[in-house]
């Protein structure tokens, strides 16, 4: 007992502690240095090798910022080998030189002023002085104004803040925004990008909510943009942006919400298929907070394309195993046939997609997910107010194989570990109950899941650098609760450096 209660008071020091450092930091003017420009012209001249940045020591721990409060936990770090490691060279061998342009995404979820306010309790050992909006969303520009992303997604961004928010960023952006689907939610996601740079091809904002389906009850959405680069439109990018449910119980509801995702982005990505009959995408970029860590079943689908979800624990998606007793696993099916969304996570009613649709994103009204506002969005009378019944018994395999699986390659911008490695190693990207990872940025290196070896020329994403985040340790030790008088919200912004190859002719 006498044990315990010395931890505790050394924990009550610790935040006073931390309290009063704060308090003592002067106000942060937020000088912005000079930024990483678009390499590449934009006008096809170069065969790209001007926009690969110079891989040197000095280069690997470039400060962000020059007045140095964020320098010790935040810079810019060039990777060793992107997702296509040598590809770049790969693909100047084999295929000749192709246009290649460089573009940076940030992705930040900002606190929504209203959940930090009705979760007052959560932020009582917080620097008062840190919390209220105006003050935090100057910090909160400033680093963003610092970054200058040519992209921007965002979470947990108020409704009645979007407007006031968009005006203060420092390029001329264009704004998507899906407030989550609940009458009584305040906040949502937002997608930004360039007005110069991008032309919007095609977008879908994505809900969750599916009525009578107990894994997919809740309010949360998503966002989905096929942009095209105005110098060169055969260059085209997929952006997703996504606010998973919080509810750490409830991991089938986050991997339902992937599974639909998945599905949607299979949708709008879609690019055609190889003689062999497999498909080809879009490059993609997938972010935001999933409210799952690494290494749990979600993750696992994301970044292998296979989870075999069966013999899972019901709710954890834990295994079920004899240590935890008797526990209720999922089974074969997941997700009702009704929702139309296969165990592959692509729509059944899209399987001749090429020839009825092709060239072209099928319009969302054709899936059999419920939508609040079809009409609307997609200017199609009679669309889907509801999932229908599953008419053909003989497709029912296609919903009951005990494990999901995608076409997508995805890999993660930043490195995790186990909660078992050291806390100088594993990073971290919030505060629940301890500091953990729960915000992602995704990237499909290759365009295909029959093109992953670095020889082939069809690669088409490569990550650069990333803005490098907190270590566990230096959460604890030496930046303490947020938002603080430092950063303005309560997780860190992740942000990467690409390098988009534009499609060879043919294809």
């Amino acid at each position: 007992m006498k044990r315990l209660l010395a931890v505790l008071i050394d924990h009550r020091l610790l935040k006073n502690f931390s309290r009063c450092f704060y308090r003592g930091l002067p106000q942060s003017k937020y000088v912005p240095p000079g930024h990483w420009p678009i390499a590449n012209s934009m006008d096809g001249s170069t065969n790209g090798s001007s926009a690969t940045p110079t891989r040197n020591k000095q280069r690997t721990a470039r400060n962000l910022h020059q007045n140095g409060q964020y320098s010790a936990h935040r810079r810019w770090e060039t990777v060793a080998s992107g997702g296509g490691g040598n590809s770049r060279n790969g693909s100047s061998s084999t295929s000749g030189p192709r246009d290649r342009f460089e573009f940076t995404l940030m992705n930040y979820n900002i606190l929504a002023q209203d959940l930090l306010d009705s979760h007052a309790a959560l932020y009582g050992e917080h620097d008062p002085e840190g919390l209220p909006w105006d003050l935090r969303c100057k910090r909160l520009l400033a680093e963003i104004n610092t970054i200058k992303p040519d992209i921007l997604c965002v979470q947990e961004l108020q409704e009645t803040h979007a407007e006031s928010f968009c005006s203060g960023l420092p390029q001329h952006y264009a704004m998507l925004y899906k407030k989550r689907t609940g009458n009584d939610k305040t906040d949502g996601c937002a997608l930004f990008y360039r007005r110069d740079l991008f032309e919007l091809v095609t977008h879908h904002k994505v809900e969750f909510y599916q009525p009578k389906v107990n894994k997919l009850n809740r309010e949360n959405v998503a966002i989905i943009a096929k942009l095209a680069l105005k110098a060169n439109p055969r260059a085209k990018l997929v952006i997703s942006t996504t606010h998973l449910l919080y509810n750490p119980r409830r991991q089938d509801v986050r991997l339902a919400q992937v599974q639909v995702l998945l599905a949607e982005l299979d949708r709008l990505a879609f690019s055609g298929t190889m003689p062999n009959g497999i498909p080809r995408y879009e490059p993609v970029i997938l972010c935001g907070d999933f409210n799952l860590q690494p290494f749990t079943a979600p993750y696992e689908l994301l970044t292998k394309g296979f989870l075999r979800y069966d013999r899972l624990d019901s709710r954890s998606l834990q295994p079920a195993n004899s240590w935890h007793g008797h526990v209720e696993q999922v089974g074969k099916y997941f997700l009702p046939p009704a929702l139309g969304i296969t165990d592959k996570c692509q729509h059944t009613t899209l399987r001749d997609r090429e020839k009825v649709h092709r060239d072209k994103v099928p319009p969302s009204h054709l899936t059999k997910l419920y939508h609040s506002n079809h009409e609307k969005e997609d200017g199609e009378p009679g669309g889907n107010g509801s999932p229908s019944k599953e008419r053909s018994s003989s497709s029912r395999s296609e919903f009951s194989s005990g494990a999901l699986t995608h076409q997508f390659v995805f890999s993660s911008a930043y490195r995790h570990f186990g909660p078992d490695s050291a806390q100088d190693r594993r990073q971290a990207t919030t505060f629940q109950d301890e500091w953990i990872t729960v915000d992602y940025l995704f990237y499909t290196p290759y365009r295909s899941v029959a093109e992953c070896t670095r020889q082939l020329p069809n690669w088409n994403l490569e990550l650069l650098q990333t803005y490098s985040l907190p270590t566990v340790q230096q959460c604890g030790r030496e930046i303490g609760y947020i938002p603080n008088r430092q950063y303005g919200s309560d997780h860190f912004s992740l942000a990467g450096r690409f390098l988009l190859t534009v499609p060879r002719e043919d294809q």
